[in-house]
């Protein structure tokens, strides 16, 4: 990855997807602003449901605790009406089908499993935007270098391609067959497009053009935070990090059953492909070490931590399964959520206060645990004062 020098010193926080372990990344920016009050993150960059969390800390103003604090009570007070309104017609199979064939029906209607206006409602709200309009907060924040650049990432379901846009800053380009990046100034329907689920949650209009989550074909997330300028990067996955002995146990006896197959589907888009970027990234960091500075043709080691649950979202997801509005429960239980230990898809889906609560407090105790290692990373010689 190359990386100019015409910024320096630019830390950044790229957060990944995951619905609603999103949770956890709220608690590693209030265990941040805990310990460091003081810290200036410059770059954001988010996807999938870390698009929401990284459109708050760039749009709202404050200092980062206020931000973190007013971050975790919104995600608290989160319940699954407060994201989507839920329609059994929605699952009527061959729906989509049957739409091409009586295009002029009722069946025309194109739709996903839920609709999300209540979502939509919520981000207009804490953004003081409107629909289509550019996000207040962002551009203050910009103008008076608060921060320095925000970056979202989406999937133009038209063409293909994934998009990044940015807001800010100056970005190198790196274009593809299947990627484009566009300067924009950011909106709701920004967020909402690069959180949309596919089939679950709808397709978001930008322009001419329909996109939806940005996880589904990025296999590069922290590049939009190199080409901003990025120095140092904080990686805030919601994937757990099984240990050997986990991987290799059976999670499910016998067939599997659908939500096992599409828990596996979903880390494998939202989860893995941060990753398999750090392996890539750390090993061009290898590289470039082991050049001499005038040998680097302008490249430069990027320093990279990664911030990870300690505690495994999907298991901790079945804690909570009866928890979920009945009639999303009922849905999880024939995709047969009971039949195996970690089901992945439900803690995708569960929006609801107990189960995001104990995500950002593991979140608050994972910095905790780490708070020498991230000083060291962050270049601090002496603790810094704790926020009260």
């Amino acid at each position: 990855m190359k990386q100019q020098d015409t910024r320096g010193g630019e830390l950044a926080v790229m957060m990944t997807g995951g619905g609603a372990r999103a949770a956890y990344q709220v608690g590693l920016i209030r265990g941040l602003a805990t310990h460091f009050p003081d810290l200036k993150i410059r770059i954001i960059t988010g996807v999938s449901a870390g698009a929401i969390n990284a459109m708050f800390l760039a749009g709202r103003r404050g200092t980062l605790v206020e931000k973190a604090d007013q971050l975790r009570d919104l995600w608290c007070a989160l319940e699954c009406s407060s994201i989507w309104r839920f329609d059994w017609r929605n699952l009527i199979p061959f729906r989509s089908a049957l739409s091409s064939i009586f295009w002029r029906h009722r069946w025309a209607k194109r739709s996903s499993i839920v609709d999300t206006a209540p979502l939509a409602r919520l981000l207009y709200e804490v953004t003081d935007s409107r629909p289509g309009q550019p996000i207040p907060g962002v551009i203050e924040n910009i103008n008076d270098g608060t921060i320095h650049a925000v970056a979202l990432v989406t999937l133009d379901y038209s063409t293909g391609q994934t998009v990044r846009w940015f807001q800010g800053g100056q970005i190198e380009p790196w274009e593809g067959p299947n990627r484009r990046t566009v300067e924009t100034q950011l909106t709701v329907e920004h967020v909402l497009a690069s959180s949309a689920l596919p089939f679950l949650f709808p397709a978001v209009k930008i322009g001419s053009q329909w996109h939806g989550d940005g996880g589904i074909r990025l296999v590069a997330p922290l590049s939009p935070a190199v080409h901003l300028g990025a120095t140092k990067i904080i990686a805030m996955s919601t994937g757990y990090q099984q240990t050997d002995e986990e991987a290799s146990r059976t999670k499910v006896h016998g067939y599997p059953p659908a939500a096992q197959v599409m828990g596996q589907l979903l880390n494998a888009i939202f989860l893995d492909s941060i990753d398999e970027d750090v392996t890539r990234l750390e090993r061009l960091n290898g590289m470039v070490r082991a050049l001499e500075p005038h040998e680097r043709g302008g490249f430069k080691p990027i320093d990279l931590l990664v911030l990870r649950p300690s505690v495994d979202p999907g298991k901790l997801a079945a804690e909570y399964e009866d928890e979920l509005p009945r009639n999303l429960k009922l849905l999880t239980r024939a995709l047969g959520s009971k039949e195996t230990e970690t089901p992945d898809i439900v803690s995708f889906l569960m929006f609801e206060p107990h189960y995001t609560r104990r995500l950002v407090q593991i979140g608050e105790a994972d910095v905790a645990a780490r708070v020498d290692e991230i000083r060291a990373f962050l270049g601090e010689s002496e603790p810094a004062a704790v926020a009260m």
